[in-house]
């Protein structure tokens, strides 16, 4: 079973920020999951496409400059990371889940990764999306990194969703527990993982249906489950 710190684990600490991919590193996280926006050439570390809830701003993170987002306080004191500062972090201690939450980000992500150093890390990095266009772009620009398939809901067919994508897994939500989609994933060689599993009954049950991993906010929850496993995770 493989665990990604949502966020950074963010509820040990503040969303996407260093601080909180850090401390997952240091609690043992061998994967790490944040997501990005671009704005005035550059790739931000941000989930929302509003400043209001995660950090001291207001409104559009697109109304404010680079300089004036980066002076904001993400939460204890922290700044908005720019991507670059992530995989520097990360490097290869973890596979890190980059997630493309707006438009745009596909062509500077492939750009960065194919200069030094970050080009080192492509063999580390999982990028997903629920935009599939964007991740078709990513994929034509940069191809030889995994992709992941964000997907809410039931879904009919699976090879119809996923198309013309070359993905390497599918990222499903805890809401929507389909055997027959889990299946298909398995016959597709897809590694399965499902968002976000912050109770750790829920991940027991999840565990037998030999899903590949979840996502959670919580570091104690792979540190649990490494416990009672008493069998290094991975």
């Amino acid at each position: 079973m493989k665990f990604f710190a949502h966020r950074g684990a963010c509820a040990d600490a503040p969303e996407n920020t260093l601080m909180a991919i850090d401390m997952a590193l240091a609690a043992g996280a061998k994967g790490v999951e944040i997501d990005i926006v671009t704005h005035q050439g550059r790739l931000l570390v941000l989930h929302d496409l509003t400043l209001d809830r995660t950090t001291n701003g207001a409104g559009s993170f697109t109304d404010k400059s680079i300089t004036a987002l980066r002076q904001l306080d993400a939460g204890l004191g922290q700044r908005i990371p720019f991507v670059e500062e992530v995989l520097l972090l990360v490097g290869q201690r973890a596979t890190l889940n980059i997630e493309l939450k707006s438009k745009g980000t596909a062509g500077p992500l492939a750009v960065l990764l194919q200069q030094e150093p970050y080009r080192a890390y492509k063999e580390n990095l999982i990028v997903s999306s629920f935009d599939h266009v964007e991740l078709l772009h990513f994929q034509q620009f940069c191809p030889d990194v995994d992709l992941g398939l964000l997907l809410y809901g039931s879904v009919l067919s699976l090879p119809a969703v996923i198309g013309p994508l070359k993905i390497k897994s599918l990222h499903l939500s805890d809401e929507f527990i389909d055997l027959g989609v889990i299946a298909a994933a398995k016959t597709l060689g897809l590694a399965v993982y499902f968002y976000t599993i912050n109770d750790f009954e829920q991940l027991k049950r999840l565990s037998k249906l030999k899903i590949d991993g979840v996502f959670t906010d919580y570091s104690s929850i792979w540190q649990d489950w490494q416990e009672i496993n008493r069998l290094p995770e991975g």
